[in-house]
């Protein structure tokens, strides 16, 4: 990492800079994350592809942070360049510098799930109007039933336990997904509304420390989609996945969604179909994750898994149709 530390140094006006270290705690995926400790603060250094769609998309980025920061919300600050650029170029990648937020992942609490819902609904409603480039993912994913998906992991339910009680449970999780299909057709998608979005909003991508908010992360996703996607991704992940107990999902559901419509006011299309979009994120999240040595996910077994999902989606189910007829 010489020739980085190198070039940080002559780009940046940030004076002495210690040896760089990767950062530990996090993936390095698809970008290298590099800890930045200088006299002038800790940054985190992210290395991207140096080709046209990859740079055009961080000019995007870094100028919708800077956006969300002159409006209240909390995102890691873009360091600049001395001659103000946002990042520089070494090797074939293009590097960004931003601000090192401290904090872990979201805990789930009362308090955070208003948070997340509050800093959601505002996100959404600020950035409307603004222009919305296309993302590095489908607009629609969100509406896309995971049958191959779900049947190969069924398959592997079936090999813990084959009896009947299985088979019934596999019907009713596939009755959801026809439900859902109806409810997320492509006919209907005129009445949800779009714009820029986060594109993964979950408790990864929300820092905190205790029960306070530090910051959203991983801009990368950002630009032109559904406000669906982002809301039944933050359902599925913050409201649904470790419970089947009724009121604590109608609590969590509802404290977030109450918290965002501080902001923006959901239709009634998408106060239907958003129960059904949060099911098949949770059904497609649960059913593409590799299982443990153990066989295990999460903690459960497939065959336990499934009678999660069964009970999970009858209660999503439930509230897509009072949010139809009323309570």
């Amino acid at each position: 990492m010489a020739a980085l530390h190198a070039a940080i140094s002559e780009e940046y006006d940030l004076g002495l800079i210690r040896p760089l270290r990767y950062l530990e705690t996090t993936h390095q995926r698809r970008h290298k994350k590099i800890v930045v400790e200088t006299e002038k603060g800790v940054f985190l250094a992210k290395t991207y592809t140096d080709d046209l769609v990859t740079v055009d998309s961080l000019y995007f980025q870094h100028n919708l942070s800077e956006y969300l920061l002159s409006n209240g919300l909390p995102v890691a600050r873009i360091q600049r360049t001395r001659n103000q650029h946002s990042f520089i170029k070494l090797a074939g990648l293009a590097v960004e510098l931003q601000q090192f937020l401290q904090g872990h992942q979201m805990p789930v609490t009362p308090k955070t799930l208003h948070i997340s819902g509050m800093c959601l609904g505002k996100f959404h409603q600020v950035c409307q109007g603004r222009p919305a480039p296309p993302r590095d993912a489908r607009k629609w994913r969100f509406s896309e039933v995971p049958r191959e998906i779900f049947q190969n992991f069924y398959q592997r339910a079936l090999q813990e336990r084959n009896d009947r009680f299985m088979q019934e449970n596999c019907d009713k999780i596939v009755s959801f997904l026809g439900e859902a299909t109806q409810e997320l057709a492509e006919n209907k998608r005129n009445t949800f509304e779009s714009g820029i979005i986060h594109g993964d909003w979950h408790g990864g991508n929300l820092l905190f420390t205790g029960e306070e908010i530090q910051g959203i992360i991983d801009l990368e996703y950002t630009g032109d989609g559904c406000y669906l996607e982002d809301l039944s991704y933050g359902i599925s992940n913050l409201g649904i996945r470790t419970s089947t107990k009724e009121e604590i999902l109608e609590f969590r559901c509802d404290t977030i969604l109450n918290a965002y419509e501080q902001f923006r006011t959901l239709s009634w299309g998408e106060n239907v179909a958003l129960y059904y979009a949060a099911g098949i994120k949770h059904i497609t999240t649960v059913a593409f994750q590799q299982p443990s040595p153990e066989g295990k996910i999460a903690g459960y077994t497939p065959a336990q898994w499934l009678e999660i999902l069964v009970e999970q989606t009858r209660w999503l189910a439930e509230q897509a149709r009072r949010s139809r007829w009323g309570s």
